[in-house]
C-alpha cells in the first residue's frame, strides 16, 4: 500500500524513536534537547526516520524503480514508500509516516508475519526470485526472537539506534567518495571533518634526527587512523544503503 495522499489521523500515533515533526512531541516521552546531526541542523535531521529516507535516496536500485514510476527490482519498495525524489523530506514523511507508526492492535505473539506481494506474471522470473528473496529476509527482521526489532509492531521497525551524528558523517563521506572517487582516504576523511592528531614539524626541518623520527613515525599513525576510520564509514554506509533497499534501516554486520 503506498500512501500518496495526506492522512487525516484519527488520533496520534505512536513511534519506537522520536518522529521529525517537533509539534507532535509536546505530552510524549520524547523530550529536547534533541540529537542533532550537526550544530544547527533542521530539527527533523535529529529523527532515524529522515536518515531512513535520506539513505534510501542512495540506493541504485530504488533509484531507477522511481525514475520508472514503481517499475523495477525493488517495485515491491516502491509500493509502500513511493517516490523519495519526489518532494522534500517532510511532505513525504506526512504521507508515509504510517510505515513506520506501531500498530494499535498488539500482534499475538505466535502469530505469523503478514508481507503483501503482488505477483506481476509478466515479470521475469529473476526478479521475481528476488523481490520475494527480500521479503523473506525482511520476515526474518520481524520475528520476535530478533532483538533490535521484537519489540516494535511498526510495518518497517528501526533495526537499532544509531545517533544522527554518526548517520550524517556516515553520509557525508559516502557522497563525498561518490563525488572524488580517486580522492585517498585519509583526504576524504579530513574533507568530511576528521581530525587527525598530527604533530608539528621539526623547527628546523631536520629529518634525521630522533625527535624528528618520532615525529614522521606519529603522524604516519595519525594519517593511517584517519584512513582507517573513512575506510569503516565507507563500509557502513555500503551496508546502510544495501539493506535499506531490503526495508531495513539501519543495518550493518560488522565495521
Amino acid at each position: 500500500m503506498v500512501y500518496d495522499a495526506t492522512i487525516e489521523l484519527q488520533s496520534p500515533l505512536s513511534f519506537m524513536t522520536a518522529p521529525p515533526n517537533i509539534d507532535d512531541l509536546k505530552g510524549t516521552r520524547f523530550r529536547e534537547p534533541r540529537n542533532s546531526p550537526y550544530k544547527d541542523a533542521p530539527a527533523f535531521m535529529a529523527s532515524l526516520y529522515y536518515w531512513w529516507w535520506a539513505f534510501l535516496r542512495r540506493n541504485t536500485a530504488y533509484k531507477r524503480t522511481c525514475r520508472q514510476s514503481g517499475n523495477g527490482r525493488l517495485g515491491w519498495l516502491y509500493n509502500d514508500f513511493g517516490n523519495v525524489f519526489g518532494n522534500d523530506f517532510l511532505s513525504w514523511w506526512r504521507s508515509h509516516q504510517l510505515l513506520f507508526a506501531e500498530q494499535n492492535k498488539a500482534m499475538p505473539e505466535e502469530a505469523g508475519i503478514g508481507l503483501n506481494y503482488w505477483l506481476d506474471p509478466r515479470k521475469p522470473f529473476n526478479q521475481i526470485h528476488e523481490e520475494t528473496k527480500a521479503l523473506h529476509l525482511r520476515a526474518h527482521s520481524l520475528l520476535k526472537n530478533n532483538e533490535s526489532t521484537r519489540a516494535s509492531s511498526a510495518r518497517y521497525p528501526i533495526y537499532k539506534n544509531v545517533s544522527s551524528h554518526t548517520l550524517y558523517k556516515t553520509l557525508t563521506l559516502w557522497d563525498l567518495h561518490l563525488y572524488y572517487p580517486d580522492m585517498s582516504k585519509y583526504d576524504l576523511g579530513v574533507k568530511a571533518g576528521l581530525k587527525p592528531n598530527l604533530m608539528p614539524e621539526t623547527k628546523y626541518g631536520e629529518r634525521r634526527t630522533k625527535q624528528a623520527m618520532q615525529v614522521k613515525a606519529h603522524n604516519h599513525r595519525a594519517r593511517t587512523s584517519i584512513a582507517n576510520q573513512t575506510s569503516r564509514y565507507l563500509r557502513t554506509a555500503r551496508q546502510y544503503i544495501e539493506n535499506v533497499g531490503k526495508g531495513e534501516f539501519p543495518k550493518s554486520v560488522g565495521r
